[in-house]
């Protein structure tokens, strides 16, 4: 069996390396030719720690092209291109029926899987769009970036939704090694699943960052309240973590599509827009406490620890310290950052200078703000991070750093 890959990002790849590994021959293609031709060569279009190695120790190598019917003429083809928000919050499925055209257009009557996060609804409205010429069915992934590798090879469930028996069949003996969970349901249900538990973490993440709002006002530690939470296995203790917001690639969107979805059928996800609101303040609490502190931020030294939307990955898709930069930038803010796997910025950010390592970006810094919890930052004291700033301000809205 072989296994056709349409996309080559974060998901594109996890999918064909873990289909690789375990002895498939995998065709994975892109229209973008540059990141193609870094595979081709063995490289990376981002960085995920371990994705190299899976490539390169895979006994049938993982072909890469710009030629998208080679990898629609496989036996399954798993479609994991992008699905961006469209201006009304809802998801723009353009490049998902792109796909779908491009292999219905070479393999009448092919397996086209949808690994894309979509909306509930979408294979079914794929199938009447290629009228009918391909057997659409929904395998959502559950990858989290920075453990993408670690989430492919061993996924905590496998979602499978057909609407066609035969259909379900062979995904069934396509995952049947896996020792994971495999839950088996329509398309519409599968697809409803994804969006549910990305919209479910969401939410996870603004309750404790409502907490913590509460718990600097009345004195309280909000993380020992997450720890006290999080010991009570009917909670568990992921996604507990206070900071200035959820951001990345996928919760942003898909918590918009959902709330947009709800609404055009007359349902409103209530606490959804809760939790995009409460995500939206918190994502601005930096930027106000810096305001609070310094009162006028022109021609201020700002160092910014931390530009991933998290740690472990170099992926800045909606990351709150863009928010943090862009409101700087707009008050004349002098700024200088730091991340260990973020080394360019969007055009809009130009006049931020990237420093080498993190205590060089707090030279004559005026305020600290640290925007991503990365490990190393947590080894820095208070002490030795004030002896090289100018300022004393330090904003913490990950609670990195003890004292």
């Amino acid at each position: 069996m072989t296994i056709g890959v349409l996309g080559a990002g974060y998901v594109g790849l996890a999918t064909a390396a873990s289909f690789a590994a375990r002895g498939f021959a995998v065709v994975c293609a892109d229209i973008d030719e540059k990141k193609i031709a870094k595979l081709q060569i063995g490289e990376l279009p981002f960085f995920e720690e371990g994705m190299v190695e899976v490539f390169a120790a895979s006994s049938i190598p993982v072909v890469f092209t710009t030629d998208l019917a080679k990898a629609c003429t496989c036996d399954i083809v798993f479609c994991c291109v992008g699905t961006p928000s469209a201006a009304d919050g809802s998801a723009d499925l353009f490049f998902v029926r792109s796909a779908a055209k491009a292999c219905a257009d070479v393999a009448l009557n092919a397996i086209f899987v949808l690994k894309s996060t979509v909306p509930p609804g979408t294979s079914l409205s794929i199938s009447k769009f290629v009228e009918g010429k391909l057997r659409v069915a929904a395998n959502p992934e559950f990858l989290r970036e920075g453990h993408v590798i670690q989430d492919a090879l061993n996924p905590s469930r496998i979602v499978i939704g057909a609407d066609d028996e035969s259909v379900l069949s062979v995904l069934l003996d396509l995952y049947s090694e896996t020792e994971a969970p495999i839950v088996s349901t329509n398309t519409v249900t599968a697809e409803m699943i994804k969006y549910a538990s990305n919209s479910f973490l969401a939410t996870k993440i603004s309750f404790i960052n409502d907490i913590a709002n509460l718990c600097d006002v009345i004195g309280a530690d909000v993380r020992s309240v997450a720890t006290g939470m999080g010991l009570d296995d009917r909670i568990g203790a992921k996604f507990l973590q206070p900071g200035p917001g959820y951001g990345g690639s996928c919760f942003p969107k898909d918590v918009r599509a959902l709330i947009h979805l709800g609404r055009s059928v007359n349902v409103p996800l209530r606490i959804l827009e809760a939790t995009t609101a409460i995500n939206a303040d918190r994502q601005l609490l930096p930027y106000r406490q810096l305001v609070e502190s310094l009162r006028n931020l022109k021609g201020k030294r700002i160092a910014v620890w931390g530009l991933a939307f998290k740690p472990g990955t170099g992926d800045i898709r909606d990351a709150p310290a863009l928010e943090l930069l862009r409101r700087c930038i707009a008050d004349h803010a002098d700024l200088v950052a730091f991340d260990p796997r973020v080394r360019s910025l969007p055009a809009e950010c130009g006049e931020v200078k990237i420093a080498a390592a993190a205590i060089d970006a707090l030279h004559n810094a005026d305020a600290l703000v640290i925007m991503t919890d990365w490990s190393e930052f947590a080894e820095f004291d208070r002490a030795e991070i004030l002896k090289s700033m100018r300022g004393n301000c330090i904003i913490d809205p990950r609670y990195v750093l003890r004292g």
